[in-house]
């Protein structure tokens, strides 16, 4: 009989010392583990901050200092698809291509229960419970990151040299900018509001009109055209598609309303090559690289989805 192999999905942003004791565990039940770094199509952020090759270096270096031997342990990046069936397809393909078809599998690291939706994702794979260390989280370690406070304990000696490395690039300059940035906008919000905002998809000769943000909340990056309503407002009239993830946003919970067809004047943007737009993901705010692609389905047959379900990325 093949032995088993481990798949661990999370973000692991950064990777701590929870998520290196994960993997531990998991190589004494299987021979190899499979991590999947998710939102490797989301551009930096407050909430994602490193990318997927970031995230492998130190995580790698973080497993070797432990002891691990290479090539027990392979990386590749998972997108958020903000479609949970999308998703678990795609976990499932990454395994089937490092392990092969044949190989048993075991889930670690996932957070949901072996519900029946577990079960119709992830059919024939079984579910490895791994010890919880209390304390520990990605959102606390880049809190103190991202403020200039000292590391927590949780973060691996192997990891340090990066994290300090990273503390010197423009991109850390522009994070400690936009964290500050969305503490003051969640700080004048009302307790737990649902915003709403309004956006267009223009298409017109192979180019797609994007707006680049110049705001300190993801500044240079492009979005598709339109506004944040102000808290209590929602849009006055149905919108094509409807983009609700309860995560998708950074400063609250948004639900954006976007509309086919060319923006009012009042939201200025510029024609960017579709191919261009399409090739660069990272370069987008928030998911309107998804919402992009979501929508480019819908206008060549079939229509989008309304309701985009869950990507289920941890840490």
């Amino acid at each position: 009989m093949t032995a088993p192999a481990a798949v661990f999905v999370g973000r692991f942003q950064p990777p701590h010392r929870a998520h290196v004791a994960t993997v531990l565990y998991a190589l004494e039940q299987a021979g190899r583990v499979l991590v999947l770094l998710g939102s490797a199509n989301l551009a930096r952020s407050v909430r994602n901050p490193f990318s997927a090759p970031e995230r492998a270096a130190m995580f790698g270096a973080a497993l070797r200092e432990a002891g691990v031997r290479r090539g027990r342990v392979t990386f590749r990046p998972l997108p958020d698809r903000f479609d949970a069936e999308l998703w678990a397809a795609d976990v499932r393909a990454a395994a089937a291509e490092v392990f092969g078809p044949e190989t048993p599998i075991l889930l670690v690291g996932f957070e949901k229960d072996a519900s029946t939706a577990y079960l119709r994702w992830f059919p024939g794979w079984e579910r490895l419970p791994v010890p919880l260390v209390p304390g520990l989280n990605a959102t606390d370690l880049r809190a103190a990151f991202l403020t200039g406070r000292p590391l927590p304990d949780s973060v691996p000696g192997a990891v340090r040299p990066f994290l300090a490395r990273f503390a010197l690039t423009p991109a850390y300059a522009r994070l400690r900018a936009e964290w500050q940035a969305v503490e003051a906008a969640r700080a004048g919000l009302p307790p737990g509001v649902h915003l709403h905002e309004e956006r267009w998809l223009h298409l017109r000769e192979e180019a797609v009109w994007l707006h680049t943000r110049r705001s300190a909340i993801g500044n240079g990056l492009w979005e598709l055209p339109g506004r944040v309503l102000p808290p209590g407002e929602s849009p006055a009239f149905p919108a094509h598609a409807v983009f609700d993830h309860p995560a998708r946003a950074l400063v609250a919970p948004t639900a954006a309303h976007v509309w086919l067809g060319p923006p009012p004047a009042a939201f200025p943007a510029r024609p960017v090559p579709l191919a261009r737009a399409l090739a660069l993901p990272r370069r987008f705010f928030e998911d309107h690289h998804v919402m992009l692609t979501r929508l480019l389905g819908g206008v060549s047959g079939g229509g989008p989805d309304p309701k985009p379900g869950v990507p289920h990325t941890a840490g």
